[in-house]
């Protein structure tokens, strides 16, 4: 699974939301999340997948891609530092 497809799937169990409303969503505003919702979203994914978002990673959230590539990074971060 790419991280887009995990972040999609966590965003989709959390927010009790069809994985299809998700897809067809560009940002996380289209998709009905407003920045108290992105606040909890990422932290049920950083609980999810053990990992912390820093500060200037959340500053730049935007959307579904975004919150992908922060999660891949962290995550690449993560197995090296393993």
């Amino acid at each position: 699974m790419t991280p887009a497809e995990t972040v999609r799937r966590i965003a989709a169990e959390h927010l009790d939301v069809s994985a299809a409303r998700l897809e067809a969503a560009n940002t996380l505003r289209e998709a009905g999340i407003d920045s108290l919702g992105a606040i909890d979203l990422i932290v049920a994914i950083e609980r999810r997948l053990d990992i912390s978002f820093r500060e200037r990673d959340i500053e730049s959230l935007r959307s579904f891609d975004d919150l992908a590539a922060a999660v891949e990074r962290l995550l690449t971060e993560k197995r090296a530092g393993s």
